[in-house]
Parts: structure tokens; sequence; C-alpha cells
């Protein structure tokens, strides 16, 4: 999968968008929050690093087992796991990130925290 793609999980969270256009073309509808500040860019990156992580092992999940899109990004429990701390501890500095609708912009990389809540919530 590249960079320049938008990620899917599962077939129907969408994720990480990560291209050439303006943050205004990333999501349509919603609010976007641009981020300028170092400390917030940090943490926003290492939620995307740990999706990275987690969106390159559940593709090797597929290539090696007849599991499913959804089992392989599940049954990564480190992969998981370190989404997971990445994730609460960005929405514990930042309540307004996983807001629906809402996309956290930087660099030229867009996340939607409320997406992976809804992962988060579905690999229990």
């Amino acid at each position: 999968m590249g960079r320049a793609s938008l990620f899917i999980w599962s077939t129907s969270f969408a994720i990480v968008l990560s291209s050439a256009v303006g943050p205004a073309n990333a999501t349509g509808e919603g609010r976007i929050i641009e981020l300028s500040d170092p400390g917030e860019i940090a943490q926003a990156t290492a939620v995307n690093t740990a999706i990275d992580f987690l969106v390159n092992a559940a593709a090797e999940c597929r290539k090696t087992t007849s599991k499913t899109p959804l089992q392989c990004e599940c049954s990564s429990p480190g992969g998981m796991a370190r989404l997971r701390s990445a994730y609460d501890s960005a929405v514990a500095d930042h309540p307004e990130w996983p807001q629906p609708n809402t996309t956290v912009w930087w660099s030229g990389t867009a996340v939607n925290f409320s997406a992976i809540r809804r992962v988060l919530g579905t690999c229990h």
C-alpha cells in the first residue's frame, strides 16, 4: 500500500489520507484542525506511524493467511496496542480530535481520529 493512497481498514474504515491535496480538499464536509504546534504534530505523527505499522502487519497477514482484513488487523496485538497507546495519549491532550467529522491535518497528512476510535472499538 502506498503512502499517497487512501488506506482502507476493514474495507470501510478510512483512516489516513496522505496526498498532495490541500486540507480543504481532504475530507469534503466537516471540521479540519490544522496543526502547527510541534508537540501536537509529534502526537499526531505517532498515531500515523502506529497506523502505518498496523497496516503493514495486516497486509503481510493477508498475504500469508486466509484471514479477513479485519481479522488480520485485529490479530496484531502489538500493532493494536501501539495504535491504542498513541491514540489514547493524543486524545487525552486533544479531546476535540476524535469528534465526528473532524480531521487532523499537518504537513500533507490527514488523520480521522473518530475512524480510529471505531476500529479500536471493533478490535477488543
